[in-house]
């Protein structure tokens, strides 16, 4: 029975055999095998349901001049720490804004933050992982030696200490999530390149001289894909509850610009006057948005690699 794992491995070829040029990863999947994982992820009902989540969240943070009804840092009078209602969705907070209008901006924030950080993040895991992997001998030494340096260090306690170093915004927290995140995907990466490079449809390209950056790019890569991907998804719902935890701390997103973080620590200090909906609307943000990001990396992986589908 033909194997459909996420680390497709090529048959043997010719070297002149043109075809060589396009191993089996899932960038160069046929139309048929792609279509295959589409059904296998859309029968996954909890994968589907993350994904729609995940859609309505990036579609609302992106029309909040549209639906924020109001400015998120107006600033009211006679409406401070108003329950739900009508005419506020959400309620107001102590300086009488709209709890609903910052939710949407915070998740706005919030959800940009972990997309830019999870670029960096795979960005640099990819590409030391990819070297170490492939020209293994001093590089893989020296690359993974750094890496265990990193992964030694509590991820936390290295962001916290990383944040109280420069100035706290968007772009540091951004910066400093991608920056101190990237050990776990390049030992990825490398576990993958390392598998891959004794292929034979590698010792072909090498026999027909194709240059290491080739061979990688057009080789290792493609059949690396799907693993990266998941990957990604599953750093994407960690880098926005690493956001909202530096924001939480006031070493994040800083007020008055909301995140879903820093909302949590400024409604917790109304908490024990009753004004229980500062902390649960942009809590239950942050719940359903690492619970969709996960469910959608488990399906997936399930789709990509059918050996871990559920029985």
């Amino acid at each position: 029975m033909r194997d459909e794992g996420i680390v497709g491995v090529a048959p043997a070829r010719r070297a002149d055999d043109p075809v060589l040029a396009a191993p089996t990863g899932l960038a160069a999947a046929p139309a048929p095998r792609r279509w295959a994982v589409a059904r296998r992820f859309a029968r996954n009902k909890l994968a589907v349901a993350g994904l729609l989540t995940i859609v309505v969240l990036y579609s609302a943070a992106l029309a909040e001049p549209l639906i924020g009804r109001y400015p998120y840092d107006e600033i009211g009078f006679g409406l401070r720490d108003k329950p739900p209602s009508a005419d506020h969705w959400l309620g107001t907070d102590r300086q009488s804004r709209d709890v609903w209008a910052r939710l949407v901006k915070g998740g706005q924030v919030s959800l940009a933050a972990g997309f830019a950080a999870v670029v960096i993040i795979m960005t640099i895991g990819v590409t030391l992982g990819g070297l170490a992997g492939f020209f293994g001998g001093w590089v893989d030494a020296l690359l993974m030696r750094f890496t265990d340096i990193l992964l030694a260090i509590p991820l936390i306690l290295l962001l916290i200490t990383a944040a109280s170093l420069f100035q706290p915004s968007l772009r540091t927290t951004i910066v400093v999530i991608g920056l101190s995140s990237w050990p776990g995907a390049a030992r990825l990466v490398r576990g993958q390149f390392l598998a891959l490079k004794g292929q034979e449809f590698v010792t072909a390209a090498r026999a027909i001289g194709a240059p290491p950056g080739r061979i990688m790019l057009r080789h290792l890569l493609p059949n690396t894909l799907a693993i990266i991907i998941v990957e990604a998804t599953l750093w994407l719902s960690y880098a926005i509850l690493l956001e909202a935890s530096l924001s939480y701390l006031g070493l994040g997103v800083q007020i008055p610009t909301p995140s879903w973080g820093n909302m949590l620590q400024d409604g917790q200090r109304e908490l024990l006057a009753g004004a229980w909906w500062l902390t649960l609307f942009p809590g239950m943000a942050i719940f359903l948005t690492v619970l969709a990001f996960n469910l959608v990396g488990d399906g997936l992986r399930d789709a990509l690699d059918p050996r871990h589908r559920r029985r």
